[in-house]
């Protein structure tokens, strides 16, 4: 969303204004046309062919800040007094996008899982590592762990997050259900087709061991078991639409754009690599991009005790694994893929209708099926990272949008 409004705006200069922080992995690359000279307004018309274009990795992460809560709103209570919390991030996604195929792919880490933390003897979470001003060592964390190398960063705090979705005048999610979380002041009483505005959105995608539906045939509040997991899933999906909404509006809007701008300037923090003819190339080549091929992955784990903590072990050796991390190596190429989900008795229970998958044993992952490519190919890949969807999410409502 924020390169839709930098990239058409960058000619004005004020994206040099932005807060910026250095990678010790950042490298000047002559091939990659997100650098150097031509990086000036005089080179704006300059010709851009989407395939000479490398596909990259983004770190994105969401941080705490209480400084925009409005005092009004019924969601305030969500966000309370953080003054004495520090700085922590409960979002933190590897986002590919390759503009050569005009296709991205989002990987989600559970805050809790539990590593090597880079530069340290010790383990912990992986949020432990972050600092939004000092991005390195989750980057390092990331890398030592997992493998996937980090090419940009972008960092987005709670009041970026809300002016970002009021600068698209809001981000439609579809409900068959009442929903409800109480400790977020998150609340949805009519279902339907709902345009969140940034107050909403942001209760929305916060909601965690709170988030209830309403089951209209036992008529009762029913749970989300799967916590956290359950969380980033509803935070791809709205990732998902965000991007849709953006481009949508984005793309042929001036004051969307500005708006876009503007949010982005006070409140994201970007690597300074990303720079402004960078983000013009990546907004161009995307503008086609169908949202709702992006494939979305999370790092599979178990639960467990160390201590008093609860915390998550990371499974990545497993085949299902091992093709997902393939692609944010970069040893896999991005393929379009829909997630679906398998109902298996005894074991989850899937109400098709608003994809609700309620994890009823203690292991909090959904059984598998391969996703099939939504349009048919000329090169068939050898294979296919399988996705999962854990939790209660939205249904797959195209007119909602």
């Amino acid at each position: 969303m924020v390169f839709s409004g930098l990239g058409m705006l960058w000619v004005n200069g004020r994206v040099n204004q932005r807060l910026i922080v250095t990678l010790n992995n950042s490298q000047e690359n002559p091939n990659d046309q997100s650098q150097g000279s031509n990086d000036s307004p005089a080179n704006a018309d300059l010709p851009l062919d989407p395939t000479s274009l490398d596909a990259k990795n983004f770190l994105l992460t969401g941080s705490d800040n209480g400084s925009c809560a409005d005092a009004k709103s019924s969601t305030t209570g969500g966000i309370g007094d953080r003054a004495s919390l520090g700085e922590r991030s409960d979002t933190i996604m590897i986002i590919r996008i390759d503009p050569s195929s005009k296709r991205a792919a989002i990987l989600s880490f559970p805050r809790d899982l539990w590593v090597n933390i880079a530069g340290t003897t010790r383990q912990n979470r992986i949020n432990s590592a972050f600092k939004s001003t000092d991005p390195n060592r989750l980057v390092d964390t990331i890398e030592k762990s997992f493998g996937i190398p980090v090419d940009h960063y972008v960092n987005v705090n709670f009041c970026a997050f809300k002016e970002i979705v009021t600068a698209v005048d809001g981000v439609k999610v579809p409900f068959l259900y009442p929903t409800r979380d109480k400790k977020t002041g998150f609340n949805v009483a009519t279902p339907g087709c709902v345009n969140f505005d940034g107050d909403r959105a942001l209760a929305y995608v916060r909601s965690r061991s709170g988030y209830r539906y309403f089951d209209t045939t036992t008529q009762k509040w029913l749970e989300d078991p799967t916590g956290d997991l359950g969380r980033i899933s509803r935070q791809q999906d709205f990732l998902r639409r965000s991007m849709q909404r953006a481009l949508d509006k984005g793309s042929s809007n001036i004051g969307v754009a500005n708006d876009l701008l503007n949010a982005a300037l006070k409140n994201v923090i970007t690597d300074d690599k990303l720079t402004p003819r960078g983000m013009l190339d990546l907004a161009q080549a995307m503008r086609d991009l169908n949202t709702r091929t992006v494939a979305t992955y999370t790092i599979d784990s178990y639960p467990k005790r160390i201590g008093e903590l609860s915390v998550l072990i990371p499974l990545i050796k497993t085949e299902s694994m091992k093709q997902a991390l393939a692609i944010f190596q970069g040893r896999a190429p991005l393929t379009a893929q829909k997630a679906s989900i398998r109902t298996i008795n005894n074991q989850t229970v899937v109400l098709v209708a608003q994809r609700i998958a309620m994890a009823t044993t203690t292991t909090l992952a959904i059984p598998e099926t391969t996703a099939k490519p939504a349009t048919p190919t000329t090169t068939i890949p050898t294979a296919i990272a399988p996705q999962k969807t854990v939790g209660v999410v939205p249904p797959d409502d195209p007119t909602c949008r």
